[in-house]
Order: C-alpha cells, then structure tokens, then sequence
C-alpha cells in the first residue's frame, strides 16, 4: 500500500509479522514504512503525523544532493532538464524531444517542498530509464563487436551501489544512472563489464585486458569513476 502525502512524498507501507514497532527509512525517492501485522491503517496514519517533524528532517538530511528549480542546470549524457512554471496546468507533466526533458510544474509550485522535489526527481528517473534503455545496449553490443567480446543479454536496472555488473553467463546489467556520466566514463564501465565476460574477478589479467581495450587508461578512468558524484 502507498501513502501519497503533500508535504513528506511518496510513503510505501511494508507489513513485517516479525516487527514490533514502526519503522520509517529514506528509500530512493520515497519513505518506507515497516510496521507489524496487527497495526490498523489509521494507527499508521495517526504514527506518521507524531513522526512528521522527524520524517521531514528525514527527508531534508542529504544536503549535497542538486535542488530541483527553474534556474537549475543538469545534463545528462542524452538530455538536458529544462523546469518551468506554467498558468495552463495544475498537474505535473514532462516532455522528452530534441534532447530535452521539459518538466512542467503548475504556477506557484513551491519548490522548497521534499514532495516537490521527488516529484520531479520521479520524472527524471523516468527518463534516465528510457534513454538508457534507447542507448545503452546498443553501445554494448558495438564495443563487444569491435573488441571481440561475447554477451547474451544486456539489461537496464537503477542500482545506485553499483554502475554495471556481469553474470557468470555474459549477461550484462547497467544502471540507468550511468546517463548522468560523461560519455568516456559511460564506455569505460560498458567495457569493464565486457572484460568480465572474460575474466570474472579483478585479477591481474583483468586488468591487463581493460587496460589494452581502453588504451592505457583503465586506471584513470576508474579513478575518477569512484570520484564521480551523480548528485541526484
């Protein structure tokens, strides 16, 4: 069951037989409520207006990440955001077209609200999907081409620990976050992922294989890749 509130976003509520109490946590874009089996909906609902000045604080904790306004500048590897404020609707709305995401918000939209803000987060994230999804496996499948690697299948996810991974079977998983990269670290992590259709661990030959199909710079490249904060 999901809560949508004004003020504290999207709460999606989790029933655990084996929890005692109620317990919020800050999930990507939304709360999460565990509670017990025995609870009722409007004990819940009673719990969350006790808890609101902690679960707005909650909200508001990672100050380092990018607030969303018209004046804001963010790119991605595909697309740049583009938020205006508009008198023709009342309800939030994008558009993706020419490389441009157009977020549309009603007139007077406060954009100091954490509901506001995962609002607009929530239509990003949708487009991060769909581009990568446009891109991504297409990019995969030329450098396997042109480097003589061998992948079953490429898939899209939005893992936030981990930029790609490879299974034992040449399935390859990206997530969609890799957009938010620049082009050159997006292919490093597409071909670190192709050495391990070769050599499955971090060993010294995997090393040397990412090092010859990146020209030299499979270090650099990944050192900058762990330096690399998305903000969102």
């Amino acid at each position: 069951m999901i809560i949508n509130d004004k003020e504290l976003g999207e709460i999606r509520l989790v029933k655990n037989a084996r929890a005692r109490k109620i317990i919020v946590r800050k999930k990507d874009g939304y709360l999460q409520l565990t509670h017990p089996s025995s609870v009722t909906i409007t004990y819940i609902e009673k719990t969350i207006e006790e808890m609101r000045p902690r679960l707005i604080s909650l909200i508001e904790k990672n100050t380092d990440k990018l607030k969303f306004s018209p004046q804001t500048e963010f790119h991605t590897y595909s697309f740049s955001l583009r938020i205006v404020e508009s008198n023709s609707t009342s309800n939030f709305y994008t558009n993706l077209k020419d490389g441009v995401l157009s977020v549309s918000c009603p007139s007077g939209t406060d954009f100091e609200k954490p509901s506001v803000q995962n609002l607009i987060l929530k239509h990003i994230e949708k487009a991060l999907r769909y581009e990568a999804n446009r891109l991504l496996p297409a990019k995969v499948k030329l450098f396997a081409q042109r480097c003589g690697f061998t992948v079953s299948d490429v898939k899209i996810n939005k893992s936030r620990t981990r930029w790609g991974s490879c299974s034992s079977k040449k399935s390859i998983n990206l997530s969609y976050y890799c957009m938010l990269l620049p082009e050159h670290l997006i292919n490093h992590v597409i071909l670190h992922e192709l050495c391990h259709t070769v050599e499955m661990n971090h060993g010294d030959r995997f090393w040397q294989l990412l090092d010859k199909v990146t020209e030299g710079k499979s270090k650099e490249y990944t050192k900058e890749l762990k330096a690399f904060n998305t903000l969102i």
